[in-house]
């Protein structure tokens, strides 16, 4: 007789006529409710301690039930029947719900663990204790027992450093005239800060400021422990602090062009550099793969334009960006041209080649000045052939050639491609959403607008006028922050294989500085990227400069002192509210350290043409705010040479360290508008007056663009710049002079017609008066050219050193002082 399918092997079936089973007792009044004895009458008929969820393969056969056992009670019966289970497949939801929470758990410990390693009170603790082989799980039970610990070592550098902005905080409630919005106003010197580096770890010393902080040394460095998928190098951070005592060669990520030359062979026979999959690589992509064809017809050498990609996206990318890395590089390995084309491609390879040195990036090998030049030129005639401009990658690719074109200095081409690119991206409609289009469709439309809407904005901070976009435009939303891309590694990707530094110093922004010469630089600056965080400070900040050039450049609405520090505190409470990971002393990528420098650059622009005013009221001082912010810009390029060298820099930083020179230079020259001394004397006594300290920051703005100079040729423009204002105002400056033609060198720094030539210093009434109508020269000779400036100068209370530039809308006379503004 077959067995009952509906009861375990070796029950008998219970009576259907409501009576109890065998085995079973009958209900009594004082026993459970009926639903209780239904459910415990379900469960005796299932048999709970006979059943297995998962059968032999011979009982599923027979559709019997199995009791579970090893070889279960069926197949033993049996000859020649062999009990095999298989694996389960399917699994309970009760079982996974449980799998869910215990990943969960583990997460929490991880990142407890990894938030524990930017501590630096925990830091060195926690390293120690993984390296003793300690679970993650133990270390995050032992961190939870710890109590609160108080302010950080590198919170206290964000707010004691001179040239962070934060302004002691500037929340609402604060009285905007007595704010201090770059820290010590009294120009006493800092002491230093000094991190030594041994096998044993890292101690701070910093004069009269251990004790303050409970004596403790910490650091404010990031050691992150996690290795990436894909790394050169055995282990994740072997004896990390130990940099001095490694021997041999030092196995890191960093890619070069010199160690390119031992390639890596490939299954297929393609070669790679080194370091490529980690500057390449799409999220979540198994492996770096060579495109299947070649997207440029400059070249067929595959790897040299996997190099120059390399090299963009590590030293440019993210900052004005109108591209999404991951889009962009999934369709180049796949060939598809949804969110690439060769437009694109060869606008990025141009831009590239400013990052390299190597002979073969040139048009003319012998021409450093033609870096680029062919890869760009194929981009143009590309462009010129297309009858409509509007799709993505050609707005991609003109926001890509204008920062190139600002690289090389062609100030007036910059502009125009950004102007093309965002009044695009504006026909297209990029800035409103549509509900129709997919979710990748969406972020690289948000990557696209916020890239050439961030551009636009920096030429028109940089050239005096309003952005493209109207007074309250209409903006979409971000780009969404990604963990996955969030948490990528960024590691230094170079052409010379350059290894540099071993012991590091600690300046008052929390970054490291180089002391002396040795081991490799590279294995301290592998660091987690937050590259979509970035982009998304980048924007808001973008949306500030929006609101302070129609501040000080709406022709209906003159600027006032009210308007202008409502702006400056939102300036200061932008930075306040930055993201921790971005503050510096946790995170020092080139893009985080462009985008501090481009906030303080922003704020000097404000402020620059008023430092021959002050604010009724207030002691905010449009002079010392400049100043503050010059030496902001400065401390931060300082920290950036230390760390990667000014020739990896990126393409606007050289307009950076112009504004700031500039700066410095102004206030050297002690009372402004009076630059002409009579005699020699006048001449020695107004040199004497200049503080030393401006001296040496202006030869330093000086030195940093000489190194620039051969990657960025507007550095090279910039240094003729600062030489004709210091001769203008009496300034002896030490600018090589070998850069300098024999015959006129003024004329460098004049207008031309073939360039709008924003940064033109050199003015003269021939280069925009023309020849026709009556003569002045009647006119002209009933004044003397000393009246005739004075009148000028009285008339003009605005610090403009480029005439080619725009002004802010500022009345004149007693509208002025209603302004809130009076002369200084």
């Amino acid at each position: 007789m077959e067995e009952d399918l509906g009861t375990p092997s070796g029950q008998s079936q219970p009576s259907t006529s409501g009576g109890t089973g065998s085995g079973t007792t009958p209900q009594s009044q004082s026993g459970p409710p009926a639903s209780s004895a239904l459910l415990q009458l379900s469960k005796r008929r299932r048999g709970l301690g006979v059943v297995t969820p998962n059968a032999c393969t011979e009982c599923r056969k027979k559709r019997a039930k199995c009791d579970g056992q090893k070889p279960c009670g069926r197949c033993k019966s049996q000859k020649d029947v062999e009990c095999v289970y298989e694996i389960p497949v399917r699994q309970s939801k009760e079982h996974l719900r449980n799998e869910i929470e215990n990943l969960r758990l583990r997460q929490r410990s991880s990142d407890q663990v990894f938030a524990a390693l930017i501590r630096p009170q925990l830091w060195e603790e926690v390293l120690a204790r993984l390296r003793g082989g300690q679970t993650v799980e133990s270390i995050s039970e032992w961190l939870t027992s710890l109590p609160p610990s108080g302010p950080t070592a590198s919170s206290a550098y964000a707010h004691t450093g001179p040239s962070l902005g934060t302004g002691g905080g500037a929340g609402g409630g604060h009285d905007i005239s007595s704010m201090q919005p770059f820290g010590d106003a009294s120009g006493a010197p800092i002491p230093p800060i000094t991190l030594t580096v041994g096998a044993r770890g890292g101690s701070l010393q910093m004069p009269g400021l251990s004790n303050e902080m409970g004596g403790a040394p910490a650091s404010p460095w990031h050691f992150s422990p996690q290795s990436q998928g894909g790394s050169t190098r055995s282990g994740s951070h072997p004896d990390l602090m130990n940099w001095a005592t490694d021997a041999g060669p030092p196995q890191t990520r960093v890619g070069s062009w010199a160690e390119s030359m031992q390639t890596d062979h490939l299954p297929d026979g393609i070669q790679r550099f080194r370091g490529l999959e980690q500057v390449l690589s799409p999220p979540n992509a198994p492996e770096m793969k060579p495109p299947p064809g070649s997207w440029t017809s400059i070249t067929n050498d595959v790897n040299l334009v996997q190099h120059l990609l390399a090299l963009y996206f590590c030293w440019e990318y993210p900052t004005f960006a109108s591209l999404s890395k991951e889009h962009f590089l999934h369709d180049f390995q796949d060939g598809r041209h949804r969110y690439c084309s060769p437009i694109l491609v060869n606008a990025l390879l141009a831009l590239g080649c400013r990052f390299s040195t190597q002979p073969m990036t040139r048009a003319n090998p012998n021409d450093p000045y033609s870096s680029g030049d062919h890869f760009f030129k194929e981009s143009q005639r590309l462009f010129n052939e297309e009858m409509d401009h509007h799709s993505l990658t050609t707005i991609q690719a003109l926001g890509i050639m204008s920062i190139r074109e600002a690289s090389c200095g062609r100030d007036s081409e910059s502009w125009y491609y950004a102007g093309q690119s965002i009044r695009l991206a504006l026909e297209m409609g990029l800035h409103r959403i549509h509900d129709d289009d997919d979710e990748d469709e969406l972020a690289v439309q948000s990557a696209t607008f916020w890239g050439a809407f961030a551009l636009d904005h920096a030429w028109s901070l940089a050239t005096g006028s309003l952005p493209q976009c109207s007074s309250f435009p209409h903006l979409p939303p971000k780009p969404a922050i990604i963990g996955d891309i969030e948490a990528s590694l960024w590691v230094p990707y170079t052409d010379d294989g350059e290894d540099r530094t071993t012991t590091f110093g600690v300046d008052l922004q929390g970054l490291p500085t180089n002391i002396s010469e040795g081991a490799p630089l590279q294995r301290s600056c592998e660091q987690p990227s937050n590259v979509r965080s970035v982009y998304k400070c980048f924007c808001e900040l973008s949306e500030l400069v929006h609101q302070s050039l129609y501040v000080l450049h709406s022709p209906g609405r003159p600027l006032t002192a009210r308007d202008l520090l409502n702006i400056y505190t939102q300036y200061l409470n932008w930075y306040d509210r930055i993201p921790e990971v971005l503050r510096l002393g946790h995170n020092f990528t080139p893009a985080v350290l462009f985008a501090h420098m481009y906030y303080h650059f922003a704020i000097l622009l404000l402020f620059r043409p008023l430092i021959k005013l002050r604010i009724i009221g207030s002691k905010v001082s449009p002079r010392d705010v400049c100043s503050q912010a010059a030496d902001a810009i400065q401390g931060l390029l300082t920290s950036y040479s230390q760390l990667y060298t000014l020739k990896r820099t990126p393409s606007f930083v050289p307009y950076f360290v112009l504004t700031s020179a500039i700066m410095h230079l102004a206030i050297g020259a002690t009372g402004i508008g009076d630059e002409d001394a009579e005699t020699s004397e006048e001449k020695m006594k107004k040199a004497a007056k200049i503080d030393p300290r401006v001296t040496d920051a202006l030869n330093q703005g000086i030195a940093d663009l000489t190194e620039m100079a051969p990657c960025h040729h507007f550095a090279e423009q910039a240094l003729n710049i600062l030489r004709f204002l210091a001769k203008k105002w009496n300034i002896e400056v030490n600018v090589d002079g070998d850069k300098m033609p024999p015959e006129d060198p003024d004329n460098l720094v004049r207008p031309y017609t073939s360039s709008l030539n924003f940064f033109a210093p050199n003015v003269r009434e021939s280069d925009f008066m023309c020849g026709f109508g009556p003569s002045t020269e009647s006119v002209d000779t009933l004044q003397t050219p000393s009246t005739k400036k004075s009148a000028e100068t009285a008339e003009n209370p605005l610090f403009w050193p480029f005439p080619m530039q725009g002004r802010p809308m500022l009345p004149t006379g007693k509208e002025l002082e209603d302004a809130g503004f009076a002369k200084l």
